[in-house]
């Protein structure tokens, strides 16, 4: 059993290492050989990361059309994904609508029909519009902490401590952004289905999902519904996994991994927590959760609103689990 990391195709490296202070290793799902993070790439020679690239084909088009989109953005002085929207289930092209308009007018009776949309190709553009989008963002937010920082020890060495508490707004724009991750989130759910139902060598039925948004939870749970199976409070991130550590590690594993082919209202009992005598600032909490009688294929066509994908027969696994890893 790989836990991964959905819905998303982008994590900066404080997100893999409070996962993978719970689980050993994890997979990540890529739209395209183009842009691999460097920052995976550490976790990757660790042995903590497997990176997984179900479709390579086109990657230069998806490139080259990323990078028209990321222009026609800052040409409108658009920096979301909001435009997306508007083109669904199309592809995002630069055209202006007026030109494309008068194109169309002068060019009717030799235009070619319009091809037929391609949900794997869109899906995947979507996914690398999403992915830059997220660690443009979190650059940002980096950023703004480092402000505020800046501005408690002025304000310290002033002695003013009472607007220390106070966020500062800087223009128009809040100091502490929502979370990126939050947005579109349906049409993430979606096409990183998509994406993660081409994986016809590598996937496997019984992977569980870990997310380290509650947010995803929280959609999951008010579209189709879930129950909470496991929660531990705090769970310390170590530089050094040692043999206490790995085996409760390998317990959570095993815990979840009954769950999932065991008959629904489970007697298995819930998995007692590690010892918490660690400093609590450097430690992650985990919510678990099941789909019951939702085995991960069927799961999978729902989120992709696609009923003709098909994976292989899940065996003996009766539901889907989703495991939420949040720093404390």
């Amino acid at each position: 059993m790989t836990p991964i990391y959905f819905p998303f195709t982008w994590a900066d490296a404080s997100t893999i290492q409070a996962i993978t202070a719970v689980f050993p290793k994890i997979a990540i799902y890529q739209p395209s050989v183009c842009r691999a993070p460097s920052l995976l790439h550490p976790f990757e020679l660790a042995g903590n990361l497997e990176i997984r690239i179900p479709v390579t084909e086109d990657s230069k088009k998806l490139e080259m059309m990323v990078v028209d989109y990321q222009n026609w953005a800052r040409l409108h002085q658009g920096s979301d994904l909001a435009f997306l929207k508007t083109r669904q289930p199309a592809a995002p092209f630069i055209d202006h609508l007026s030109s494309r308009i008068r194109s169309d007018i002068l060019h009717y009776q030799d235009s070619p029909p319009d091809p037929a949309p391609d949900p794997v190709f869109n899906a995947r553009l979507f996914l690398e519009i999403a992915a830059a989008y997220d660690a443009q963002q979190a650059e940002l937010n980096c950023d703004l902490v480092k402000i505020r920082n800046l501005e408690k020890r002025f304000m310290a060495a002033l002695g003013d401590h009472a607007e220390m508490e106070e966020t500062v707004p800087l223009d128009n724009l809040p100091l502490f952004q929502d979370d990126p991750g939050d947005f579109m989130l349906a049409e993430r759910l979606q096409a990183w289905s998509i994406l993660f139902l081409q994986d016809r060598r590598q996937r496997t039925a019984e992977d569980l999902w870990v997310t380290s948004r509650l947010s995803v939870v929280e959609w999951i749970r008010d579209e189709i519904g879930m129950e909470q199976v496991l929660e531990i409070n705090c769970i310390p991130i170590q530089k050094t996994i040692d043999d206490s550590t790995r085996f409760w590690q390998e317990s959570i594993m095993a815990y979840l991994s009954q769950l999932q082919s065991s008959p629904w209202p489970s007697a298995i009992k819930t998995f007692e927590p590690p010892s918490s005598d660690y400093a609590w600032e450097n430690a992650v909490s985990i919510k678990g959760f099941i789909i019951p009688n939702q085995p991960p294929d069927a799961l999978l066509q729902k989120l992709a609103a696609d009923k003709s994908a098909r994976m292989k027969d899940s065996g003996q696994l009766r539901h889907t689990l989703v495991v939420c890893v949040s720093p404390i």
